[in-house]
């Protein structure tokens, strides 16, 4: 590490034990305040007392989770920077620097938004918020690296982890994806309805890797080479995120790891951070040295006139970007809440009168309704029965509509 490094790191030490002394504190606090609350009592004075310490360890439970939280929050706003402070080829953003910074290289030659757009990696979405950007130029290949949202029009999160994007020597002919395979279901499931061809890879020894698919069969196995693959393989093995796909569609290698966040863990502020500062700075460097090495083997590999012919640019799209403020109601447990639960309410609500109407019918047939009320009750029967009918059926349309566009970008390419 260099010298401000090392600063940086002693800064981050002081935060660390401050942070922990604090939250144990607070754990204290709850775990003592509880039982001595409950056991005294008896007066005016002791109920008092009692109170104020079933309070206080209320106000410590709440508190340390928050201050480990708050932690963690600080450190990854400065540890980033601090990782990559001995490479001048990296640039640090996050969402205290100026608004128009992000913006702009979020649509810029090496990083546009608009490529993730029917790219196969992501679901369609709006508007983006970006927690932090790495940017640069790389051994001579423009790239950028965001921790980034996807939200769309209603402002759900349709994304959220990490998108890459890493500026080719020359464009490539038509789509190719690479993605975790998920199995047999799996795979059949993501690919359902989608108007993207598989593409079978030559090597079986990454069949239980990878999934391929492409626009074009002939460009996709000049791209996905033996090395290639190894190099691949490498990069998903060293981000861990919960999901990896790129894409080399065009200009760009596109990368996307969906549940990635640099965020350090929670049980961090257990241990020092000059024991694991240095790894996490290689990790980071990582998730762009692999790519760079993965272009550089690419950009090896003239296409032929015929191969280059076939290239058509695609239009650029301005996407709106934000930063991270502001959305803590757009995760993906939102989004089901608020896409899925009105769907739950009308298949609630249709099970509630349509049970009603079949009890209803069911006591008429066997016992019968006076004539003076028979077409009254009939008809009222009758509308529990088809409203109970058509919002269950509206409610399950609804799920299904939902489930379908799921975490399945695959479904949004469509046959040209």
């Amino acid at each position: 590490m260099t010298a401000d490094q090392a600063v940086d790191t002693a800064a981050f030490e002081r935060r660390r034990r401050l942070s922990l002394r604090a939250s144990i504190i607070a754990l204290i606090i709850a775990v003592v305040g509880f039982p001595l609350g409950m056991s005294i009592g008896g007066s005016d004075q002791r109920d008092t007392a009692a109170g104020m310490l079933i309070l206080a360890a209320i106000a410590g439970l709440i508190a340390c989770p928050w201050i480990v939280r708050a932690w963690q929050s600080f450190m990854r706003r400065r540890m980033v920077a601090a990782a990559v402070a001995g490479r001048s080829d990296i640039r640090h953003i996050d969402d205290e620097t100026p608004q128009g910074a992000s913006t702009q290289v979020l649509s810029s030659d090496a990083f546009s938004l608009a490529a993730f757009l029917d790219s196969g990696l992501v679901e369609p979405f709006e508007t983006a918020s970006v927690d932090h950007i790495l940017t640069g130029v790389a051994r001579g290949v423009p790239f950028a690296v965001a921790e980034i949202a996807l939200l769309d029009a209603k402002g759900y999160r349709m994304f959220g982890g990490v998108l890459a994007s890493f500026q080719l020597s020359r464009p490539r002919p038509g789509l190719t994806i690479v993605t975790r395979d998920r199995g047999l279901l799996g795979n059949l499931l993501m690919h359902a309805g989608s108007g993207i061809e598989r593409l079978p890879l030559e090597d079986p020894a990454f069949e239980d890797v990878f999934e391929v698919y492409g626009t074009d069969q002939v460009g996709g196995r000049v791209i996905l080479t033996t090395t290639m693959l190894e190099r691949l393989k490498t990069l998903d093995e060293v981000a861990a995120a919960h999901g990896f796909a790129c894409a080399f569609r065009d200009e760009r290698l596109l990368i996307a790891l969906n549940g990635m966040s640099w965020r350090c863990p929670p049980w961090r502020i257990l241990t020092p951070v000059d024991s694991w500062i240095q790894t996490y700075a290689a990790w980071l460097a990582n998730l762009v040295d692999l790519p760079v090495d993965i272009v550089h083997t690419l950009n090896l590999d003239v296409p032929t006139a015929a191969t280059a012919r076939s290239i058509a640019s695609a239009a650029r799209v301005a996407i709106p970007v934000d930063s991270s403020s502001g959305q803590v109601f757009s995760s993906g447990l939102w989004r089901l809440v608020g896409e899925g639960g009105m769907s739950l309410i009308y298949c609630a609500s249709g099970a509630l009168f349509g049970g009603v109407a079949l009890v209803g019918a069911s006591y008429g047939i066997k016992v019968g309704y006076s004539s003076r009320l028979f077409w009254y009750f009939w008809g009222l029967i009758s509308a529990g029965i088809l409203y109970g009918g058509y919002a269950i059926t509206l409610g399950v349309r609804e799920i299904a509509r939902l489930a379908w566009r799921w975490n399945a970008p695959l479904r949004t390419l469509k046959r040209p």
